[in-house]
């Protein structure tokens, strides 16, 4: 296990995750592909003058979800969530899936607050992508890995601008570092293990290290490990300018 920790492991995650112990990771919270790639496809953002792409790439085709699912479920311990960004190509597979073999808890939602402009004007602007929450076991109060926050704040909506700035990376499906702060914080404990086994540039991994959370982050393509990676040393170069105790992650 120790070998994982707080490291971007490359590899195909249902491989990887075998190696992990049962029930040793606290939150599974992950961006698998959404099976919505369309090749050559890309609009024009005035806006941001430039092209958005939406053609991902081979990975974004044919994605098996069962691949990662079975082998989350072991790894994840009794007080647990599985939180899983998707599009309506998979949502009613992993509904399924959660139904049956966790407790399936609710939805999520990052609402762009920039999305991308409906230049033809004969659709709604997608503005919003969803996550699924499920937990391993029925959440009590006594749950340590689910933390309340106050009401005003535990609404399931996170409003939050796409990426850009010094914030973005060349990934093509980057997610918020806002919202998945946000996500973390609410659905494990400090100290405790977040898993992602599609870490793609990073995010999620980032934002857990930045709460004092561990993280275990697996990713196919090695050049994404290597963009997470640096992401992490930046965040450490920040907080060393503020205090002289920091154990700095080693890669």
């Amino acid at each position: 296990m120790n070998k994982f920790l707080n490291t971007f492991t490359t590899g195909k995650c249902e491989e990887v995750l075998k190696e992990l112990p049962d029930e040793s990771v606290d939150l599974i919270f992950t961006d698998p592909p959404y099976n919505v790639s369309q090749k050559k496809k890309s609009i024009h953002n005035i806006c941001r003058h430039k092209d958005v792409n939406f053609d991902y790439g081979e990975w974004d085709v044919k994605f098996n979800p069962l691949l990662f699912l079975r082998q989350s479920l072991r790894v994840l311990n009794p007080q647990g969530s599985l939180i899983v960004w998707t599009s309506d190509h998979l949502f009613s597979f992993y509904r399924k899936w959660m139904d049956r073999y966790m407790y399936f808890k609710g939805m999520l939602f990052w609402h762009k607050t920039n999305a991308v402009l409906q230049f033809r004007k004969i659709a709604y602007r997608n503005s919003v992508e969803m996550m699924l929450w499920a937990s391993k076991q029925a959440i009590t109060k006594n749950n340590s890995n689910f933390i309340f926050h106050k009401q005003e704040e535990m609404t399931n909506i996170f409003h939050a601008p796409v990426v850009m700035g010094k914030e973005r990376t060349a990934h093509p499906t980057q997610k918020s570092l806002y919202v998945c702060k946000k996500i973390i914080e609410r659905h494990c404990r400090k100290g405790g293990i977040v898993l992602d086994p599609f870490s793609g540039s990073g995010s999620i991994s980032v934002a857990a290290y930045s709460l004092g959370r561990n993280f275990i982050g697996i990713e196919k393509d090695q050049k994404w490990n290597e963009i997470a990676k640096q992401r992490i040393k930046e965040y450490q170069i920040k907080v060393e300018e503020h205090t002289d105790k920091f154990e700095q992650i080693k890669f």
